[in-house]
């Protein structure tokens, strides 16, 4: 004889009508705690997500040191000081030119204000004759001139010391929390599956070791390809004959980590550096055409060719990201958008219960 099906009680379908709403609320609540959280301590958060990126584009050689019984400490500690090394070595080199081109940029902008007005010579006539038009009609008069006094701001050095200082601090807690996360990482993963329920654990271990892996290839790929295309830049603007063009280059680099904005940025500079240098059009338009050609051929044909599926994010979850984190942590979180927002897309890959923002995210 079949069995016969009751219906649930109206009291529990109303009750579980009511429990979906309810979880949609609480995880939006919880989404915006966490925004707030973010925002408001970012000088916690901002040094803390710095470095565990880092630890996962510094985690290879660490592990090809610790394959030869290098011990994970001091394999951590050697590939650290070297990456600080290099990294002081390159701003050291760059710390001249920059340092002259900031004292020369008043009258380098000077210099591109009257190119351009030499470039547009009716508009230039233009803005003249509306000048004398209304240097003839505010003519004071005897009775009406009035003294004007003026307090100067305080000056943009005045805030120097307490900036480099907290610049310094933020870059030192990077680098020492690097150091840990690197020395105990395979440490680090055995603790969190162990506090993980015996099903999980498993499960938990070799999670994280793929998201180690995928996002380690990622910014390694990733870092690669910036500094090939800032390597590109410096050659181009080298023959053209643009001055300092290491700086340009290491900008390039730099600036190409914010998606779109930054090349935008990037066209902009060598636009003005060229129309202050040559008195020759043609070489300004060599200049700007030469970094688009190489842009275009970064983003285009490069990365998609070396990141393929590493890169799982479509273009919309980058505009988004860029902003979001850009919002959050203002130049520094537009730098870090893209690595930030395909760590999360990674992460929701390995946990259902964010499936659907691994779809939202996907490619």
């Amino acid at each position: 004889m079949a069995a016969v099906t009751h219906p649930a009680p109206p009291r529990r379908i109303r009750e579980r009508a009511l429990h979906q709403p309810r979880g949609w609320m609480l995880a939006g609540i919880l989404v915006i705690l966490m925004m707030a959280v973010l925002r408001l301590a970012s000088a916690f958060f901002l040094p803390v997500f710095a470095s565990a990126l880092l630890a996962l584009l510094l985690a290879p050689p660490v592990r090809w040191l610790s394959q030869r019984r290098v011990p994970a400490g001091l394999a951590a500690g050697l590939v650290v000081i070297a990456v600080v090394l290099v990294t002081t070595t390159v701003i050291i080199s760059l710390a001249r030119p920059a340092a002259s081109w900031l004292a020369r940029a008043p009258e380098t902008l000077e210099q591109v204000q009257h190119r351009l007005q030499q470039i547009a010579t009716p508009l230039h006539n233009l803005q003249r004759t509306a000048a004398k038009v209304q240097e003839v009609t505010s003519t004071p008069t005897p009775g009406d001139v009035r003294a004007k006094v003026e307090v100067a701001p305080p000056g943009v050095l005045s805030s120097v010391p307490g900036t480099t200082i907290g610049v310094l601090g933020a870059i030192s807690s990077v680098i020492f929390l690097t150091f840990f996360l690197l020395a105990a990482g395979e440490r680090f993963r055995q603790k969190l599956g162990d506090i993980m329920p015996e099903r999980y654990r498993r499960e938990t271990v070799d999670g994280l070791r793929d998201l180690q892996t995928q996002m380690s290839r990622y910014l390694s790929t990733s870092v690669l390809i910036h500094v090939s295309l800032g390597t590109a830049t410096w050659a181009v603007l080298k023959v053209i004959g643009l001055p300092n063009p290491a700086l340009w280059g290491a900008l390039a680099a730099i600036l190409n980590f914010i998606p779109y904005l930054g090349s935008l940025a990037m066209l902009a500079v060598i636009g003005v550096m060229s129309l202050a240098t040559f008195d020759d059009t043609r070489h300004v338009l060599y200049a700007v055409g030469a970094f688009l050609v190489i842009s275009v051929l970064e983003g285009n044909v490069i990365t998609p060719l070396l990141l393929g599926h590493r890169l799982p994010l479509n273009a919309v979850a980058i505009f988004l990201g860029l902003l979001f984190w850009g919002w959050i942590w203002g130049i520094t979180g537009a730098v870090l958008a893209v690595p930030l927002t395909v760590l999360i897309k990674v992460i929701a890959d390995r946990v259902r219960p964010l499936a659907p923002l691994s779809v939202l995210l996907g490619n």
